[in-house]
């Protein structure tokens, strides 16, 4: 039986519509426009990771760089808090940061801006008694506590004083393990003349926009060690070997790759011996006075030992993903990072890196749309007439998306950009779009990513 034809004043019969279709007024988007804004996104993501990587488009270069680090930034703050959720595989060795704190500082009745060298001295004496792996010494040691200016051969102007000569006299003792230092000279001596097995590593560390610190540097041809990729190559068994000096040869002036290069660097909090644990497994913390006084140490044989500042009138303070930081705490959670999650010493290339990140947008282009069906669909049902698919979708996406870069990031300790797929979808929606007032809102929606 054909149905009855519409009278006036009857209400027009409308075919049923399948879900996710739309009709000319507006209405959800149809699967074969979800299928163009999906298409239109894959290309407009290919060509900003582009842009972000070859540095060619200026402003915009520098302006899709920023959104990727403040991304990061959110993701770093997200995690810092939390302990981490992985352990250093089984035989890696235990992390000891021996802080040089106030207490030690107001403790010694010492010069608050120069930790004393005689103190320095009996410190590593009683750290070298438990034969650690290595010792990193993330101090200023290039001049002479008595006089710090140099002259133009980086020699002392002055005599050394007690304490100089007796820090110089353990640096250069024959030891089975390595002394790192963070300059190229100590007391005005070259550290690679000191013999004793004593090395110079750089202290530096990757900032990017903002002089924040967020990865982890490489080391570059011929160039020195940085300090977490020489503590990590000094907890495998075949150690650390300080390189051989080319004392003919200057390094070279660019040492470290630009930030696209080097891993993130997993913050967490690195409290005080008294606040407790670190959120670090397998790292310590121990006040350098306590050492000072105490008879033997109670350090257990074969750790990483860090020593460093972080009382009020150290100068040695970064910014950082999470807030400032002493640049000590810097080394230890770029250390752990590598102890933890085993990065290579050469980083995960940006190709893999952005191929990553493109997996995660198809996925949240595929996905988002249906939990957006679903959802609307479960909301008819309870009485809600009016279609939502085009106002979930989007959170719904966005929540993807960053959802696996944070189980990316706190599981793998890697870096899954989820800015430029966002700004590419949201590209796509508008190259789409007819209507002036989605233009605006999606637009406005682009600025408070970007911003």
């Amino acid at each position: 039986m054909s149905d009855p034809p519409a009278t006036p004043g009857s209400p027009a019969q409308v075919p049923s519509q399948a879900p996710g279709q739309a009709d000319a007024a507006g209405q959800p988007r149809t699967w074969r426009r979800a299928l163009q804004e999906s298409a239109l996104a894959v290309i407009i993501f290919c060509f900003l990771s582009w842009a972000v990587h070859s540095h060619h488009l200026g402003w915009l270069s520098d302006s899709l760089a920023d959104a990727q680090d403040k991304a990061y930034d959110t993701l770093a703050a997200l995690e810092h808090h939390f302990p981490s959720p992985l352990a250093p595989p089984p035989g890696t060795p235990r992390v000891v940061f021996v802080d040089i704190d106030d207490a030690t500082i107001q403790a010694a009745n010492i010069s608050p801006y120069l930790f004393h060298r005689g103190l320095l001295a009996e410190l590593l004496q009683k750290l070298s008694a438990a034969q650690p792996k290595a010792i990193y010494v993330d101090l200023n040691l290039s001049a002479s506590s008595q006089e710090p200016n140099l002259t133009r051969q980086g020699l002392a102007r002055f005599p050394r004083s007690p304490g100089d000569e007796a820090l110089l006299k353990v640096l250069t003792a024959p030891r089975a393990f390595p002394v790192l230092l963070s300059q190229p000279a100590v007391l005005g001596e070259n550290v690679m003349q000191l013999g004793g097995s004593t090395c110079w590593v750089t202290p530096a560390v990757i900032t990017d926009s903002g002089d924040t610190v967020r990865r982890i540097p490489r080391r570059w041809q011929d160039g020195p060690y940085p300090a977490s990729e020489a503590l990590l190559l000094a907890a495998q068994p075949q150690g650390f070997q300080c390189p051989e000096a080319k004392r003919a040869q200057a390094p070279p002036k660019d040492i470290y790759r630009t930030a696209l290069y080097g891993e993130p660097i997993i913050f967490h909090d690195i409290p005080a011996m008294d606040a407790g644990t670190s959120t670090w497994p397998g790292l310590s913390v121990i006040n350098a006075q306590s050492l000072l006084t105490q008879d033997g140490t109670q350090l257990e044989p074969g750790a990483l030992v860090v020593v460093g500042r972080t009382d009020r009138n150290s100068q040695d303070m970064h910014d950082t993903a999470v807030g400032d930081m002493a640049g000590v705490k810097l080394h230890l959670n770029a250390l752990m990072t590598l102890l933890t999650y085993r990065h290579p010493v050469i980083p995960l290339d940006p190709v893999v890196s952005a191929l990553l990140a493109f997996a995660g947008m198809l996925l949240a282009i595929v996905v988002a749309p249906i939990l957006s069906t679903v959802l609307t669909q479960l909301l008819g049902r309870l009485g809600v007439k009016r279609e939502f698919g085009d106002v979930f979708e989007h959170p719904i996406m966005w929540g993807l998306l960053f959802g696996c870069a944070f189980v990316f990031y706190r599981y793998g300790g890697r870096f899954l950009d989820f800015a430029l797929p966002i700004v590419s979808l949201e590209l796509a929606r508008l190259a789409l779009s007819r209507q002036t007032s989605k233009l605006v809102t999606r637009t406005l929606k682009m600025a408070k990513i970007l911003n």
